[in-house]
């Protein structure tokens, strides 16, 4: 073999180019620019901030590195049906739990893509993150915005928050059947109230539309529970909108 200084400089690099190296057992081998490249999207070792990336399963077990779909149409892999996602606290490739991360999704906008073919994709907007359990797994509530393209087995997908922090907003529709079954006293009043888990991280500024009403903004008392769970006071039952912003 000629020393690498001898060797003419492709400056056209092409997919189909071939690198020549060591394997992880030392053994020498050809690899192709195109199959490198695939590395990097499939595990994100380029280190992209904020980029979840798994591997598509659609059934159980999901292990480290994976995800599973939930969706709305019985047989449907379509990224317009999802309606949940199951996902590793563990990205793929990697042994550092991401698990306190993964609260920047929930009530936020999320793109899923598909690391080869960015025409397959979803942006949801989502509701919370909760543990599955003492699994290493974690379930999120998503509502599709926009969509092209269905889920593969086991291809691989990136997550991205595309939407967040202080402008999060959040909406409860609610009835009857939210109230809490023993009222409070509020100055001196006895009242029903909603106890809500908005998961927005912040204490919101917090405004009521009732049913019949919804042109009118109700003035209720508000207790902020923490950052995440408020309780919204009515005189009675009643139906409407709580809206968290």
């Amino acid at each position: 073999m000629a020393r690498i200084s001898k060797y003419v400089n492709d400056t056209s690099v092409e997919k189909n180019d071939r690198l020549l190296g060591s394997n992880a057992g030392g053994a020498t081998k050809n690899f192709a620019i195109e199959d490198i490249s695939k590395f990097f999207k499939n595990t994100n070792s380029a280190g992209i901030a904020g980029q979840f990336t798994y591997q598509y399963k659609n059934q159980a077990p999901f292990t480290n590195g994976t995800m599973g779909v939930t969706f709305s149409v019985v047989g449907s892999n379509a990224f317009q049906n999802a309606t949940s996602l199951k996902v590793s606290k563990y990205i793929y490739g990697e042994t550092d739990s991401s698990e306190n991360l993964l609260e920047v999704f929930a009530s936020s906008k999320i793109l899923i893509v598909d690391v080869e073919d960015q025409d397959n994709y979803g942006v949801y907007n989502t509701t919370t993150v909760t543990r599955d359990g003492s699994t290493d797994l974690y379930d999120i509530t998503i509502s599709q915005e926009k969509a092209n393209g269905s889920f593969t087995n086991e291809k691989f997908y990136a997550i991205i928050s595309i939407g967040g922090g202080s402008d999060k907003q959040a909406v409860l529709t609610f009835d009857s059947s939210n109230f809490a079954a023993n009222p409070e006293t509020i100055n001196g009043s006895s009242m029903r109230y909603v106890e809500w888990s908005h998961n927005l991280s912040k204490r919101p500024s917090i405004t009521v539309a009732e049913s019949g009403s919804p042109e009118q903004v109700a003035h209720v008392p508000v207790k902020y529970i923490n950052d995440n769970k408020v309780r919204v006071y009515f005189t009675g039952t009643t139906s409407g909108k709580i809206y968290a912003n």
